[in-house]
């Protein structure tokens, strides 16, 4: 899992993760950004995860949840209005809103970006 920390236009952060992990840029540019609190409370999370004081914890955000357990983290979109059913024959696609990875991976993408974002 290969990522990159920039800034736009605006100078707001923006994490770009390789293919296949999109959605994880996505949940630490657009939920995370530079709230430092949030971040914290994340990192907080994370370690309690680590060291096996919680088995597992979700967290939601304005698009996408987070969900993380003592093994690994998974980003997927909110979930759809319960009696959505889609027209028969229509596939939904995995656009880039879902991806998981190992919790120790996630922990270093996160102090990364904490990192990042000290001046």
């Amino acid at each position: 899992m290969d990522y990159e920390y920039t800034l736009d236009e605006y100078d707001r952060p923006i994490a770009e993760f390789s293919m296949g992990f999109e959605a994880l840029g996505n949940w630490f540019s657009q939920e995370l950004g530079d709230d430092e609190q949030a971040l914290d409370e994340l990192l907080s999370i994370v370690q309690q995860l680590l060291q096996g004081r919680v088995s597992e914890r979700a967290l939601y955000g304005s698009e996408s949840q987070l969900q993380l357990n003592t093994q690994e983290v998974e980003v997927m979109p909110l979930e759809l209005d319960r009696e959505f059913s889609p027209p028969e024959h229509t596939q939904l696609t995995d656009d880039g809103s879902y991806a998981h990875c190992g919790l120790p991976d996630f922990h270093q993408a996160l102090l990364s970006w904490q990192q990042f974002l000290q001046p």
